[in-house]
């Protein structure tokens, strides 16, 4: 899989955000759609493969934060809970935290997940939501 990255600034506020480039075309890269089938049948073993989902732009990394939000909002089965949780700490947030904290509208999407993921009383799951909560803090802490 094709691992370079496409830089993108945002020439509002002139930040400039690291996108993965992995095209809809790349071997290994999952569609929307399998996403979607993914989430809906909630496969503890079949979630972290949405770490192939091609996020090229502000629109892909949106709706793969709205669709977890969707996901996260409806589920019970907290080993479900606990590998959604690992896919935003491993992989959505260290690759990005800045997007995360500096558009609005993905901004308040995290904080209604990790609102949601902080409900549960597994202590995993409390622990990954401590983590995230830390790296996101550090981002606001920059001044992004």
């Amino acid at each position: 899989m094709d691992g370079s990255l496409i830089k993108m600034v945002n020439r509002e506020d002139q930040h400039e955000f690291s996108f993965l480039n992995i095209s809809s075309n790349t071997v290994g890269a999952l569609s929307k759609e399998f996403a979607e089938r993914i989430l809906k049948e909630r496969k503890v073993d079949e979630i972290h493969q949405l770490m192939y989902v091609p996020i090229e732009n502000h629109e892909d990394l949106k709706w793969l934060i709205y669709s977890l939000h969707k996901a996260i909002m409806d589920e019970k089965d907290v080993s479900v809970a606990l590998e959604l949780a690992d896919l935003l700490y491993f992989f959505i947030v260290p690759a990005y935290k800045e997007e995360l904290m500096c558009k609005e509208d993905l901004s308040h999407m995290m904080d209604d997940i990790l609102f949601i993921f902080d409900l549960w009383t597994d202590e995993n799951i409390i622990e990954l939501v401590d983590a995230i909560q830390y790296e996101l803090q550090k981002v606001e802490r920059k001044g992004l």
